[in-house]
């Protein structure tokens, strides 16, 4: 079969003592003090052998996440900008659709034909974090497309506890392929669902929203906050072509925080009372964090999703005064996540399909990347 590999030089920054598990597995837990000079090529690998609980999946549409963008983008002495964990040489990508194509001898849910979706994180279920119902923190974790072979692939094997059946979006969608395209969103929708009903307590339908950054994540988790009843989502984005997306979506406060400074367009749209939940998605924590904290509502959430390259500028007084939160979230791991996802967009209260504004192939998929790379599009997809 045919995948997007990518590989890099294994060369620890002075000062970076890799862990014994790091050097003999060549993966880094801090990719972006080991991996340098990371390259992208398609090369013809085996077709995957599931094993017992492992379903085999013909991968349909792949999303290009910002992860993906970061693994190969580098400092200037060519470390990669990607600061977790990678395992490489890897097929990469994680957010994607598909159709069962193969299950090993103890899969009991799902069959072939099947069209599905899966979460990242695989877990053990036995070391204590997983026992303490963690599973996205567990101590022995795999993740999809970062330390084991991922969708940007003709074929991917996924342990049958990560899947998840999205024929229930065949009443939402016109066409199969229409399902699938929306199935490969599922994913980074996921991702500020956590943070809002995983992570963070007390917020209720009538909430104003303000969504700092919105890109595919920050997009998605519009839409989400839509669907479970927001007053108002405001939204703050230098890229014009990021907004038009948003504004296509039906979203009529989006700004350009350069233009328009932040608590004059609060202050417009709540009244003077402020944003309920902030959702900081940029990773421009210099920028976006004087802003969350001048227009905390009482009471307000902030949820810190991006992966910043930098410390926040936090001032604790100005949260102390709101009786407000700071809530970091990562991943989306078990708790009904995906599922309750699913239910929103087969029932309609979620569409992303609005949100996939370019599409290529799996030869094309370097190209796909670098497309993503200029952070103009809402979505950019691979089609395999």
């Amino acid at each position: 079969m045919q995948a997007l590999v990518l590989d890099g030089k294994w060369a620890p920054r002075d000062g970076y003592e890799p862990t014994v598990a790091e050097r003999e597995g060549t993966r880094a837990n801090n990719s972006s003090a080991v991996w340098r000079h990371p390259k992208l090529r398609i090369e013809e690998r085996d077709r995957p052998t599931p094993r017992d609980n492992d379903v085999l999946i013909k991968v349909r549409y792949a999303g290009v996440c910002g992860s993906d963008v970061s693994m190969t983008e580098t400092d200037d002495r060519g470390y990669m900008h990607y600061s977790a964990y990678t395992a490489l040489p890897n097929v990469i990508g994680h957010e994607f659709s598909g159709e069962v194509v193969g299950t090993g001898s103890d899969v009991r849910m799902f069959s072939k034909g099947d069209l599905v979706t899966a979460e990242v994180t695989d877990y053990c279920g036995r070391c204590e974090m997983c026992r303490r119902g963690f599973t996205g923190h567990c101590e022995q974790f795999e993740q999809l497309g970062f330390t084991i072979p991922g969708a940007f692939a003709e074929y991917v094997s996924v342990p049958e506890k990560l899947l998840w059946d999205v024929t229930p979006l065949r009443d939402a969608y016109d066409s199969k392929n229409e399902l699938l395209r929306a199935a490969a969103t599922i994913e980074p929708s996921t991702i500020t669902y956590n943070g809002l009903f995983g992570r963070a307590e007390g917020i209720r339908p009538g909430d104003y929203y303000a969504f700092h950054g919105v890109g595919p994540i920050g997009l998605t988790g519009m839409n989400v906050a839509r669907a479970a009843g927001a007053g108002a989502v405001i939204a703050f984005e230098p890229s014009p072509a990021r907004r038009d997306v948003a504004r296509a979506l039906g979203f009529e406060h989006v700004f350009d925080p350069a233009e328009t400074p932040p608590i004059e367009a609060v202050a417009g749209v709540t009244g003077g009372s402020g944003v309920d939940v902030h959702v900081e998605t940029a990773g421009a924590v210099d920028l976006t964090y004087p802003s969350i904290e001048n227009t905390l509502a009482e009471e307000a959430n902030v949820v810190h999703i991006s992966n910043a390259g930098q410390a926040a500028p936090v001032d604790l007084r100005k949260y102390q005064a709101n009786t407000a939160q700071i809530y970091g979230s990562e991943g989306h791991t078990g708790d009904r996540i995906y599922p309750s996802v699913i239910r929103l967009m087969a029932s309609g209260h979620i569409d992303n399909l609005p949100i996939v504004t370019s599409t290529f192939d799996l030869f094309e998929a370097d190209e796909a990347i670098e497309r993503a790379a200029e952070r103009v599009d809402g979505k950019v997809l691979i089609e395999i």
